[in-house]
């Protein structure tokens, strides 16, 4: 029994000991995404007087999207660099229908888009560069973001769809 432990000690020992040499090279970090909102006092929902906590709240779950589609459809390593510069987001605010001005009515005609111009880099290198208006003029017949719940449901269906199509990512 005592044999038996010593060597069970002196695996672990050597294990440990070549601990690097096993573990092969060391991984890339994910992918990232940077994004800036550029000059949002001109974007269609930039100018219906949002409050600093709506617009801050679209902004980070914009970013959020934005983030977590690159982890999937980049590869590790790669950061995207994206500036928004133009966004009307699904649905218009009408004012008759509230008073507070907060409630968004979705119709065929009021589909999200946005205009964004990215950079795709790895390694310090600039690998893909371009500008393109992303629009999901089907928006309210794409059934997963029907059922989600999530604020900002058809816009990451869009961008997700842009991902897929632009990157070649197999990512839902």
């Amino acid at each position: 029994m005592r044999s038996c432990r010593l060597t069970a000690l002196g695996l672990l020992a050597a294990l440990v000991a070549a601990g690097p040499a096993i573990a092969g090279p060391p991984l890339s970090p994910p992918a990232a995404a940077r994004v800036n909102f550029i000059a949002p006092q001109s974007y269609v929902d930039g100018n219906l007087e949002w409050s600093s906590v709506d617009q801050r709240l679209t902004f980070e779950g914009l970013t959020r999207i934005f983030s977590s589609e690159a982890r999937r459809a980049l590869p590790p390593g790669t950061t995207i660099e994206i500036d928004i510069l133009a966004l009307d987001l699904a649905g218009k605010i009408n004012p008759l229908v509230s008073r507070t001005g907060e409630l968004r009515v979705m119709r065929e005609d009021t589909w999200p888009s946005l205009t964004l111009r990215y950079r795709l880099v790895r390694d310090g290198r600039t690998t893909a560069r371009g500008e393109q208006t992303l629009r999901a003029m089907n928006y309210l017949v794409n059934p997963r973001a029907a059922r989600s719940g999530e604020p900002l449901r058809y816009e990451r269906a869009m961008i997700a769809e842009w991902f897929r199509t632009r990157f070649g990512s197999s990512a839902s």
